[in-house]
């Protein structure tokens, strides 16, 4: 594992922010979620030696943050909420600055600025002063700028706030592509949950210093918020209804079937806690076997990870 923590606590004052978090991150993207507040960005400061901890053990790579802060940081590729970048320079002199404080060997800086460039889609406004660029432009730039001394890990807090769609999506696409291909360990803070849901491969949720969940974004949307739901208006023959009810209780327990007004008209629901593919795959298969069955109607509900997140941590505001 790249990042190993073990009972994570810290405390600002008598406030306590984390409470024994205890987390592995190997080479995958992992969504940290939660409400304002939560103590997500207080476990990237201690992640990259920025902030120190008051209990609990840190390795990153086989390095204590705390101990070991600059070899830990060469490691680290880090995005934070502000970008950081010089208004008064341009692209390319923000980048060769940054390639020189990063430690980039001299000789392969050029090269490494202009792949910067090429990558952010900023080639042609290497030479133009950041002041005049956009707000998804500067995320872009701040974005490969974290990647110029090509670190293993990357620590993305909050990639994508305040910037249009267009460049939501060209970032996410750069992040995917990263994970693909090299192999790096990528921790993402964000509140929004479509894009933990389209980035991680894990998501963990923290909620008053706590991780209350940690799973896959397909996992959690199927185990908490009541799970998928069918919904399905048929006709059957009264007489063949109790053979029905055994085989859809085989795949939903918690089946309902009620009976409508129209003749041998009911209504089936079925929450399950499995893949909206395969609930629809088995019932669609369970009703070609009863050729009398006629489907009238049918829904499906799929929870999102937005679901997921108000069923765990309350609809109650945060400050």
């Amino acid at each position: 594992m790249m990042i190993h923590l073990e009972n994570i606590t810290k405390k600002f004052s008598e406030r306590v922010v984390l409470e024994e978090i205890s987390l592995e991150i190997g080479q995958e993207i992992v969504a940290l979620l939660g409400p304002n507040g939560a103590g997500k960005t207080t476990l990237v400061n201690i992640i990259c030696g920025l902030l120190k901890r008051d209990g609990g053990t840190v390795s990153v790579n086989g390095l204590d943050p705390e101990k070991q802060q600059n070899q830990v940081r060469k490691k680290i590729g880090l995005i934070s909420q502000e970008t950081a970048l010089y208004d008064y320079l341009t692209a390319k002199e923000n980048l060769m600055f940054h390639a020189r404080l990063y430690g980039v060997p001299r000789q392969k800086r050029k090269q490494a600025v202009a792949e910067a460039l090429e990558l952010a889609q900023l080639t042609d406004r290497a030479n133009d002063r950041v002041k005049t660029f956009s707000g998804g432009m500067k995320r872009r730039l701040a974005l490969v700028r974290a990647l110029l001394h090509e670190p293993e890990i990357l620590i993305l807090d909050e990639p994508s706030l305040g910037i249009d769609v267009q460049n939501r999506n060209e970032i996410w696409n750069r992040i995917l592509e990263l994970n693909k291909e090299s192999s790096k360990s990528i921790i993402v803070t964000t509140n929004y949950m479509d894009e933990a849901d389209r980035l991680a491969d894990r998501c963990a949720i923290i909620d008053d210093g706590k991780i209350i969940a940690l799973d896959t974004p397909s996992k959690l949307k199927t185990t908490i918020a009541g799970g998928t739901r069918l919904e399905a208006f048929i006709s059957l023959s009264s007489s063949k209804l109790k053979q029905l009810k055994e085989k859809l209780f085989s795949i939903s327990p918690k089946t309902e079937i009620t009976k409508q007004l129209e003749q041998d008209n009911y209504y089936v629901l079925m929450p399950a806690q499995a893949e909206a593919n395969k609930l629809l795959t088995d019932v669609s298969e369970l009703f070609q076997d009863f050729p009398t069955v006629k489907l009238l109607d049918l829904s499906l509900r799929i929870p999102t990870l937005d679901d997921v997140f108000l069923e765990l941590t309350g609809s109650k505001l945060r400050d």
